[in-house]
């Protein structure tokens, strides 16, 4: 899984793996280390610095662990100061990368800290390093691993050797071959040498990554659609013209529906080349056949199972009912184009987008022009099949204009219903053990908290309601949401609840969940209310937060994802059960950037 950069896949089986395990033999040790390293390539580097501290404080026997342990920790330290440009961070990886080298002989972990030394600005040292490094490596037998070519190239930057490194990194790429996750381990590197090292850049044009790709695209025309956008005459010439584009792409890990038309094409042509394909479907199976597979006829069904079937995942945007809602098709939008700015950020790549669309026709909700246009916004790049164009030059073989009383007009039913929100449950863990004589004083310092938050982060919930310890809050976008979360979390830390007879180290813990919900006026209250599955769900992730924690679903995080500048990130948790056997959900740690 690390190899394939499977990142998020292999924290799952490993945290599954460790739960419940207090005492770490040997074999736990490496799927610590292993589940650790997953983690830190997931962009979660809080839960990969816990486990390096669970992990020394096991105090391995084996020297070799350890050091990869300490190599560990010099890059989770390495990437805090990425983020942070802390000083001290740089230092600890410095001392973490030394350590690693001084408890096993590694020339990886010395060129690591030789690279830190050049940012700190220790170049004489740096280069001493690399010379030392070039010189071992010369004369080891069986120094041949892609590893090692990237540790020439590296050491011929610090160096000053730029012709050199390109060569080394040239052919550490040509070895690296599918370990996507090794190469991006490499460019990350490259990338925060450029800072102090200019021919970095050169190099980096010698290791690309795979490219990731979210796909939009139209559905080939129905028997009966009245205006033709995607008749299936002109079938091949799409396929030709995403083969073309797949095959300048490859490798590539793709992102997609599988709606008969565009989406299926896109999967087996990037099946036929043995890439990975990940679909997200928006809502239960059943009605998205009939909506967006079935309705076309010939053998889309079956090819719809064959991409199904060999997808690397399949995602439900919501596992309920269509029930007309185009919303859902929105969703599923945004989850496809965050979830692919998520794996581009785990390569050290930038995500691109391939659309099949006919640009002379107007969209609809959570269509291909919309998201096309979410995309272009953020200036990322793209490729546009028009399917105006391709109609002009593939001669018809039938009408493509049919007349309004040849054949029935399917009109799709729009519900007055869902619309996508951000649902926020809270509560502070052990107030059902208060005495009752602070609930007043714990009342109305709790929830005093929350209208003092909202007024200094300038945000306007869309509903909120209280209960005791518990909040319940629903927001317009998942930025609110989580400033409100963040802001809220930090406030009630600072609360002396000591004073109230509670543990000093009383806390609240906080969900977030985005999806699509019902919107009414409550008749009781005669007040804005939303409802639905997804209310049911996010109320059911708060009781397994620890307390001084805001944890989100992967929904949540995919759309915070696909806007760059929202300023906060998510860590990858793993999959956690929820609570009352409501299944199980991904959940990420939120934080600021």
């Amino acid at each position: 899984m690390l190899a394939t950069s499977q990142n998020l896949a292999a924290v799952e089986v490993a945290h599954a793996a460790l739960r419940g395990i207090d005492a770490l033999g040997a074999r736990e040790i490496e799927l610590g280390y292993l589940y650790a390293l997953a983690s830190a390539r997931s962009g979660a580097p809080g839960a990969a610095a816990r486990m390096i501290e669970r992990l020394r404080a096991a105090n391995p026997m084996d020297r070799a662990i350890s050091a990869d342990i300490e190599s560990l920790a010099g890059r989770v330290a390495k990437d805090e100061f990425v983020e942070t440009g802390e000083k001290a961070s740089l230092l600890d990886a410095i001392n973490a990368y030394q350590r690693a080298d001084a408890l096993c002989q590694s020339i990886h972990a010395r060129i690591n800290a030789a690279s830190m030394l050049r940012i700190a600005g220790q170049n004489a040292a740096a280069a001493k390093i690399a010379l030392a490094v070039l010189e071992e490596l010369a004369a080891a037998r069986n120094a041949n691993t892609h590893w090692d070519e990237a540790t020439r190239g590296e050491a011929a930057l610090l160096l000053g050797r730029a012709e050199d490194a390109c060569r080394h990194y040239r052919e550490a790429h040509r070895r690296a071959g599918r370990r996507v996750g090794d190469i991006a381990s490499m460019r990350r590197q490259l990338q925060l040498l450029s800072m102090e090292v200019p021919d970095a850049t050169r190099a980096l044009a010698e290791i690309p990554g795979p490219r990731v790709i979210a796909f939009s695209g139209h559905m080939i025309d129905a028997p009966n659609r009245v205006v033709t956008r995607f008749p299936a005459h002109i079938e091949s010439a799409v396929k030709a013209a995403i083969d073309r584009i797949v095959a300048s792409l490859v490798p590539a890990i793709g992102y997609a529906q599988a709606a008969c038309g565009s989406d299926i094409l896109f999967c087996e042509a990037m099946l036929a080349r043995e890439q990975e394909i990940n679909i997200v479907l928006p809502f239960a199976r059943e009605d998205y056949i009939e909506q967006s597979v079935s309705r076309a006829g010939g053998n889309w069904l079956q090819r719809f199972d064959r991409v199904m079937a060999a997808a690397t995942s399949v995602t439900y945007a919501t596992s309920e009912r269509y029930l007309g809602d185009d919303t859902l098709f929105e969703h599923a939008s945004n989850l496809i184009q965050g979830m692919a700015f998520l794996r581009a950020k785990e390569l050290a790549v930038d995500p691109h987008m391939l659309v099949v669309s006919d640009r002379s026709q107007a969209g609809g909700v959570g269509g291909t022009l919309a998201t096309l246009a979410t995309w272009a916004s953020q200036a990322k790049s793209h490729d546009v099949i028009d399917l105006a164009d391709i109609r002009g030059v593939v001669p018809a073989f039938a009408p493509t204009v049919r007349s309004a009383d040849s054949a029935p007009v399917l009109t799709p039913v729009i519900s007055a219903g869902r619309t996508i929100k951000s649902l926020l449950f809270a509560d502070v863990k052990g107030f059902s053990r208060l005495p009752e004589e602070y609930f007043p004083t714990f009342f109305t310092t709790f929830l005093g908290l929350v209208p003092k938050t909202l007024s200094e982060i300038s945000v306007t919930p869309l509903e909120m309601s209280s209960r005791g310890d518990g909040l319940y809050a629903v927001f317009a976008t998942p930025e609110d949401a989580a400033q409100f979360a963040l802001a809220l979390s930090n406030a009630v830390g600072a609360i002396d609840w000591r004073g109230m007879g509670l543990p000093a180290d009383t806390h609240v813990r906080i969900a977030l969940h985005a999806g699509p919900v019902f919107t009414a006026i409550d008749p009781v209250t005669d007040k804005l209310a939303h409802y639905g599955t997804h209310v049911t769900r996010a109320a059911r992730i708060e009781p397994i937060v620890a307390p001084g924690q805001v944890l989100v679903t992967e929904p949540f995080a995919a759309v915070l994802a696909s806007r760059p500048d929202a300023g906060f990130r998510c860590d990858l948790v793993g999959t956690e059960p929820l609570a009352k056997g409501y299944g199980a959900a991904r959940l990420y740690r939120l934080r600021k950037k």
